[in-house]
């Protein structure tokens, strides 16, 4: 019996890969160093802003150099913390581990676009695997889950949708020179897994 939760993402992964009727997925759009595929097969195509692996094609996950329809399913595993960027030195460990976006605006920008964008590289009823986390920026929660079915409108819906608590504590990033200030809101402390399919 297939779960919606598991302490593992490999599980979530081979559960999805299971309901989809798949053996492995078409293609990854933010592959990074390919820490999802220790346990299942690998995409036969793989993307990333910053390649880290000679097999791995430069690219955007908001511009694909793949025609109309070339996939069946694409995985997309995006940064999700704020308050980062690589040039803010007292956040550069985490930038460069996790990456991420100095303003929010920054994050739905590109959630938006690389939903659109795999909306034309999927086939008709094509899987989208989108891995996001809410977070909590300039103190307000944004349930992100929920923002990308409100930006998926119209192009997607949704098919299966997974919990992953995490093993570890989640990351955040460091405010530097910033006294210690009375918790507002709980620790997010999970992540999901989102099975989108095209309309």
């Amino acid at each position: 019996m297939i779960r919606s939760c598991y302490n593992n993402q490999s599980e979530i992964l081979r559960s999805i890969l299971e309901l989809s009727g798949l053996q492995k997925f078409d293609a990854d759009l933010t592959y990074g160093n390919g820490m999802f595929y220790k346990d299942i097969p690998e995409p036969d195509f793989k993307f990333d802003v910053d390649p880290q692996k000679d097999d791995v094609i430069e690219a955007s996950s908001t511009n694909v150099p793949a025609v109309d329809g070339a996939f069946q399913s694409v995985v997309f595993d995006p940064p999700f913390l704020t308050y980062i960027k690589q040039a803010r030195d007292h956040n550069s460990v985490m930038a460069k581990r996790f990456g991420g976006y100095w303003r929010h605006e920054e994050l739905a920008d590109h959630y938006r676009e690389t939903l659109t964008e795999a909306h034309r590289i999927l086939t008709d009823k094509g899987i989208l695997v989108f891995k996001c986390q809410d977070i909590v920026h300039n103190h307000k929660l944004h349930a992100t889950h929920i923002n990308i079915m409100d930006w998926a409108a119209g192009l997607f819906r949704l098919k299966d949708f997974f919990v992953l608590p995490a093993a570890h504590r989640m990351p955040m990033p460091q405010q530097v020179g910033v006294a210690k200030r009375q918790q507002k809101h709980a620790r997010i402390h999970h992540s999901y897994f989102m099975v989108l399919e095209k309309l």
